[in-house]
């Protein structure tokens, strides 16, 4: 027995996932120098090196691959393969997130806050975050439910998938804010 997801549900996920996307794109691309500074101490997280060569090619493979999440969560029908790059993205920088932390050698500004956040340092909320938008992409590889669309579906969807963007917006100033005010309260 396979669940079918609305496809209402999976046309508003594409819109968050393609926002999403496009957005941590446009974020690394404004600020080349400072991204690859940070795109470095992850390296060095894993005992790579951090040289600024290495960390400039990679991190111009990630905005690459960003650029094509966004892409591919806005092109149907390309469900499995957007979830695919997705969730491999989205783990990558959980991952990259967790090593750093558990090594206590996190960057101070882990490089995924653009919703008008600057220098928020890598966490375990960030990490949780990325986990769940994970769940949400996984959606994406759902088969669909079989329905005809109307145009009232087609605007439900945009609506969802701008609630959803602006959710998470709302979630990452949150956890932004919640690291300060921990530091004033110390």
């Amino acid at each position: 027995m396979s669940l079918a997801v609305d496809p209402v549900v999976q046309l508003g996920v594409r819109v968050l996932l393609t926002l999403l996307f496009l957005g941590t794109a446009v974020h690394k691309l404004r600020d080349l120098r400072t991204t690859a500074a940070i795109t470095s101490r992850y390296l060095q997280s894993f005992g790579l090196s951090g040289s600024p060569a290495l960390a400039a090619a990679v991190t111009a493979g990630l905005i690459g691959a960003e650029l094509a999440a966004a892409g591919l969560c806005a092109v149907y029908p390309s469900g499995t393969a957007a979830a695919g790059l997705v969730a491999g993205l989205l783990g990558l920088y959980g991952l990259g997130m967790a090593v750093s932390i558990a090594r206590g050698i996190a960057p101070e500004d882990c490089g995924c806050s653009w919703a008008g956040t600057t220098g928020q340092p890598a966490g375990w909320a960030l990490v949780l975050r990325n986990l769940v938008l994970i769940a949400v992409a996984l959606l994406l590889a759902a088969p669909e439910a079989a329905r005809p669309l109307e145009f009232a579906d087609y605007a439900g969807a945009f609506s969802l998938g701008v609630f959803a963007i602006a959710i998470y917006a709302t979630v990452d100033v949150l956890i932004a804010n919640h690291g300060l005010l921990r530091e004033g309260t110390s």
